[in-house]
């Protein structure tokens, strides 16, 4: 069986959380206090990661799916664990739909949307077909390329001039609503709540008692890393930065160092590929692990090219346009009816039950 080290669990985390957030920005409707209400969204995040990892103590050697039906009985806990395969092959689809919009309205405008997608998706698919193990080195491979490239944009804004600290001011104009509008529920859900997908990968770690410690700790880092990025942005736009669907690339756009160094927009183009890669490999592992398993079949393998397939579908046909990607399937129906249960109720639940269980024992 294959078996992944510490680092690497915490590469693939650190990346996983970072995902599609880092290209899109964090909090937009929360305007200058964007990065507040990323740092309260951490902080609240570690507490679902506590629950998390607490079911996976609960639970020596099971993965995800398999933490109901030992909890709840196959014949209530199958059905629910179902729903978590499902979950990520859509979420999968929702990042092949990321990458559509992003890629054919920046570098690739009159590139076939099939070529776009379709490449994306066989990518995927290699990377998946290695198993987990290949997932952990491309994360290898991708941490350091994301740090070097994070402190280069700091530097260089630091030294093109556009960043005001002024334009951060005043916090808290407008009270404490509009940033916990933002924490809940999608600040929490997305990306720390969607750090369930990885309990899909913690039973291959060679140390499973360090994995709650890595977790929260890579939790921290991309949580810091997402506010710094937002104060970064806000500091350059003020609290119009909500108006941009891409900040971040905006944002590069504007670097500009002695006439030389401009047009720096392929950055935030290659920040947005290797974390959506990365996190669009994770959900597809942990949608076909989590049938296999729940089916019994002998290899994921099998599964992989109709995953492809819907999940190619799915990014293809989920949406029109960006907008109604985001701000209607998204916001009004994704995060509120589905993330929330399977995200924090029914983790939360389960818990309890298993509590309960071993007080009786």
């Amino acid at each position: 069986m294959q078996k992944i080290s510490a680092y690497q669990l915490f590469t693939i985390t650190f990346i996983f959380q970072l995902g599609t957030t880092i290209i899109f920005g964090f909090g937009g409707t929360a305007g200058r206090e964007a990065w507040i209400a990323e740092l309260i969204s951490c902080s609240l995040g570690v507490i679902l990661i506590l629950i998390f990892t607490a079911l996976m103590r609960m639970n020596p050697g099971l993965s995800l799916v398999e933490w109901f039906p030992a909890q709840l009985g196959r014949w209530i806990g199958t059905p629910i664990a179902f729903l978590y395969p499902l979950l990520f092959l859509y979420t999968v689809g929702r990042v092949v739909a990321d990458i559509r919009d992003m890629v054919s309205t920046t570098i690739l405008n009159n590139t076939p949307l099939l070529l776009i997608t379709g490449l994306f998706v066989i990518i995927i698919a290699y990377c998946v077909y290695g198993g987990a193990l290949i997932i952990a080195r491309l994360g290898e491979i991708f941490f350091p390329i994301v740090i070097l490239i994070f402190s280069i944009e700091i530097i260089l804004l630091f030294s093109s001039g556009v960043m005001h600290i002024r334009n951060i001011q005043p916090v808290m104009e407008h009270g404490f609503r509009p940033i916990w509008n933002v924490v809940y529920p999608a600040g929490i859900t997305q990306p720390f709540g969607e750090t369930l997908a990885l309990a899909m990968i913690w039973p291959l770690s060679k140390t499973p008692s360090k994995v709650m410690k890595i977790t929260i700790l890579s939790t921290l880092l991309s949580g810091i890393m997402i506010a710094c990025l937002d104060i970064f942005v806000i500091s350059v736009f003020g609290g119009v930065f909500s108006r941009f669907l891409y900040p971040l690339y905006t944002l590069l756009s504007l670097i500009s160092v002695g006439k030389f160094i401009e047009n720096l927009q392929m950055f935030g183009v290659l920040y947005f590929l290797m974390t959506a890669l990365l996190k669009g490999a994770i959900y597809m592992y942990a949608a076909l692990k989590g049938v296999q398993q729940l089916t019994k079949l002998k290899s994921y393998h099998a599964l992989m090219i109709p995953g492809c397939i819907i999940a190619w579908l799915l990014g293809m046909t989920m949406s029109k346009n960006i907008a109604e990607h985001i701000y209607y399937h998204h916001f009004k129906i994704l995060v509120p009816y589905v993330w929330v249960p399977l995200f924090i109720i029914l983790p939360t639940v389960l818990l309890l039950v298993a509590w309960f269980r071993q007080f009786k024992k």
